[in-house]
């Protein structure tokens, strides 16, 4: 990749799960930002993800990564989804051999089935794993088998966060190759996200955006709820656990949002909680978007000390599954809030236009 990456204006094939599917459409949106990064660096890039026919990228049909999540569903239901998850893998490594003919370079987001499904194509490879595939490899006992095949092919390898490489060579120990993995959080569109003018409500508006299902906590900041004065609890995002999770009342749902949307409770909110959990099968979280937009927009951000969130600049950490200590840091938070400045200083370093360009050139 190092040597593809000094040649100006390269063909590059991305290979993804999740991928926009409209304007607006929150899925994937940070995968889109790394390959408009791309484009504006001369790339020409073409794009294969999972999905519906459209014009954004070349897709190849599944229902598997999208609202619930494919490691959520692989777990909840491990025969119909596995089965479902091979076929989609089959479709997609046709897809890419087929196609990465007129590429000189393949970027991959998340090792299962991306960065797999790429090394039929023989072609310079940066594989980057985001924290479910990786304990998704781990939990089938695949993990140590997968680095060693994208070792063989001397593929570039990024880890979203320091904790992910630290599995990774608990997997497969021998295989030196891990230590020149580039370590690097996922980008952020630092420019816009700052110049969104801060309106917070009153009362305060506490901001959950993520997927409704069991690892990203939402129940934990339910509860915290009740030990927070004054303040008002809303949920952007939809997934299997929105049902059990509404019926709890002390929230008010929106559903999913378009990032427009989003970009409008970022300007109300006071503080965006990210209280992801450790998983029964010990899964946790790589470095949630959500958390760089937030610092990036200069709102205060609480989220549980589990994963690459533990590697952020300026997130205030708690104990995953604690609702008392998460209620009593959000209370302190809209009490005391940190200055915008100084968050949006923590994440300035993670602008796309330089995380692109260091991840071609490296």
């Amino acid at each position: 990749m190092a040597g593809a990456a000094r040649v100006r204006r390269m063909r590059l094939g991305v290979v993804t799960t999740s991928y926009p599917r409209f304007p607006g459409d929150p899925a994937g949106n940070f995968v889109a930002a790394h390959v408009a990064a791309i484009r504006a660096l001369g790339h020409r890039v073409e794009v294969i993800a999972a999905g519906d026919a459209d014009a954004a990228a070349l897709r190849v049909a599944s229902g598997l990564f999208y609202r619930g999540g494919a490691p959520d569903a692989l777990e909840r239901s491990p025969l119909r989804a596995g089965i479902a998850a091979a076929a989609f893998a089959a479709r997609l490594t046709a897809a890419v051999t087929r196609r990465a003919r007129g590429w000189d370079a393949v970027v991959a987001h998340w090792l299962a089935p991306s960065a797999l499904a790429a090394l039929p194509s023989r072609r310079p490879l940066l594989a980057i794993a985001h924290g479910g595939d990786v304990f998704t490899l781990r939990r089938l006992h695949l993990l140590g088998p997968a680095l060693h095949a994208l070792a063989r092919a001397d593929a570039r390898l990024v880890f979203v966060s320091e904790q992910l490489r630290a599995v990774a060579r608990a997997a497969a120990p021998s295989l030196a190759w891990l230590d020149r993995a580039i370590v690097q959080p996922m980008g952020v569109d630092v420019a816009r996200f700052a110049a969104l003018p801060r309106a917070p409500a009153d009362p305060p508006i506490v901001l959950v955006a993520a997927r409704l299902v069991p690892i990203k906590g939402v129940d934990v900041a339910i509860a915290a709820m009740c030990h927070v004065r004054g303040a008002r609890l809303v949920v952007a995002g939809d997934g299997p656990e929105r049902p059990r999770l509404a019926a709890r009342g002390a929230a008010t749902f929106l559903g999913e949002v378009t990032t427009d949307r989003r970009d409008d409770l970022l300007r109300t909110a006071s503080v965006v909680v990210v209280p992801s959990r450790i998983a029964p099968s010990g899964r946790t979280e790589g470095t949630p978007a959500i958390a760089l937009e937030a610092l990036a927009a200069g709102v205060p951000v609480i989220a549980s000390a589990v994963g690459g969130l533990c590697e952020l600049p300026g997130v205030r950490l708690v104990p995953p599954d604690d609702p008392r200590a998460l209620g009593r840091a959000i209370d302190q938070v809209i009490a005391e809030p940190p200055a915008p400045a100084a968050l949006r200083a923590g994440v300035e370093n993670l602008d796309w236009r330089e995380i692109a360009h260091r991840l071609l050139r490296e």
